[in-house]
This record gives structure tokens, sequence and C-alpha cells, in this order.
């Protein structure tokens, strides 16, 4: 069901990834710009030797990347619970 959307808009979904990588990567520029790079040259090659899977591939990094964010928010909130209960 995910697969043939995924397929549809394979153009929407690799742009989608490059925003998150911008946004998500902030605090490192130069690596940023690196995944950038990267992630770009996996959607071009996959759109112009029309491999189908690669969408799968870029949906995987999209949820990495979204993975990470809230990874990262998640701590954040664990070491703010930590100090609260340290205060009491």
């Amino acid at each position: 069901m995910l697969y043939p959307i995924l397929v549809e808009y394979y153009v929407w979904f690799s742009l989608l990834l490059l925003a998150v990588t911008w946004f998500a990567r902030q605090s490192k520029p130069k690596n940023r710009t690196n995944l950038i790079y990267g992630y770009g040259m996996i959607a071009a090659l996959g759109f112009v030797l029309a491999f189908d899977w690669v969408a799968g591939v870029i949906f995987g990094l999209i949820v990495l990347e979204l993975g990470r964010l809230l990874r990262a928010w998640l701590n954040s909130k664990e070491a703010q619970l930590k100090s609260n209960a340290k205060d009491k």
C-alpha cells in the first residue's frame, strides 16, 4: 500500500528528505552539506536509472532523520525531568 505512493511521489519524497536533512542537521553544517549531496545523488541516480526501490530507501532515510530528531528531543526531556527531580 505504501510502496505505490512512494513511487508515485518519488520526487516529492526526495525533496522532503533534503528539507528534513537541512533542518535536522543545523548544528554541523559540513556534515549537513555532505549528507545533502549524498542524498541528492542517491535520489538523482534512482530517478534517472528508474530504480523504483530507491523510493523505499529515501523513505527509510526520512524515517531515520526524523527518528534522530525525536531521540534528541526525548533525551532533552529526560534530562529536564531528572534536573527537576533533583531540585525537589
